[in-house]
């Protein structure tokens, strides 16, 4: 394979996000370029007039990120087009392998950055949060064969849907969740979140400070899946619950 430029990187990736045709398989050189086509490809929307809300944040969990030999969680960012209204259906129309993810949102009331954040820094900034389902889905033929092309992919964000906002519970680490998809019932923990959700959103807050950048007062982030991804299809129907945060549902048509 060889290696393309960064900017034709994102452009088949947006193209095969708009298509539903998915993209051939393409060398990545390394993390920085990667995060380097996930820029491109969010100037790509924002030229086209969509704007980022926030950010997600995947391979939370360890064994996540020991499929994909990962040292550390990737970032993606979250755009308005992509948040979906609460009670409007999931499309899978142009998906490729859609998987549903139940996971903590945090709404920050105000900014958080530097290369020292912690966890109890996020705390004091959270405004809110919230229970949310993240859809995620490869654009890449075949599903990403290691974690460059994954974070290429903007860490395969493709829609999220965020339920009504609550104060932030005094103990997060011990936050449980249910998720319930037809006869199945699939359990999940906030330890599974870097063993705390607050710790994902300020690994994100150090991450964003290595490139100069923050999370701002307003944000959305979705700071990674309590239980294991689902793959769901049309006629599903997506019912969570995460204890001290509340629940939500939602259908894929």
């Amino acid at each position: 394979m060889q290696n393309p430029s960064v900017a034709d990187l994102a452009e088949r990736l947006r193209t095969a996000a708009r298509t539903g045709v998915p993209a051939e398989p393409a060398d990545v050189s390394g993390l920085a370029e990667a995060y380097a086509v996930a820029r491109a490809q969010r100037q790509l929307s924002e030229a086209d007039g969509d704007r980022v809300i926030g950010y997600k944040i995947g391979l939370t969990s360890g064994p996540a990120r020991e499929a994909f030999a990962a040292s550390e969680p990737a970032a993606g960012h979250l755009l308005a087009s992509r948040l979906l209204e609460p009670g409007k259906a999931v499309a899978a129309t142009g998906l490729f392998r859609p998987k549903a993810e139940v996971e903590i949102a945090f709404v920050l009331a105000s900014p958080v950055g530097g290369p020292d954040v912690t966890a109890a820094e996020v705390r004091a900034a959270t405004a809110a949060v919230a229970p949310a389902f993240e859809i995620v889905d490869t654009r890449w033929r075949g599903g990403p064969a290691n974690l460059p092309m994954l974070v290429a992919d903007n860490t395969n964000a493709a829609a999220a849907i965020v339920g009504t906002q609550v104060p932030l519970p005094a103990d997060l680490p011990s936050l449980t969740s249910i998720l319930r998809l037809g006869a199945r019932t699939i359990p999940g923990a906030a330890t599974a979140v870097m063993g705390d959700p607050a710790e994902a959103v300020a690994w994100l807050a150090r991450h964003l400070a290595r490139s100069g950048n923050r999370l701002e007062a307003g944000d959305i982030v979705l700071s990674g899946t309590l239980s294991t991804p689902t793959p769901i299809q049309p006629g599903d129907r997506l019912e969570a619950e995460i204890s001290g945060v509340g629940g939500l549902s939602v259908d894929v048509a």
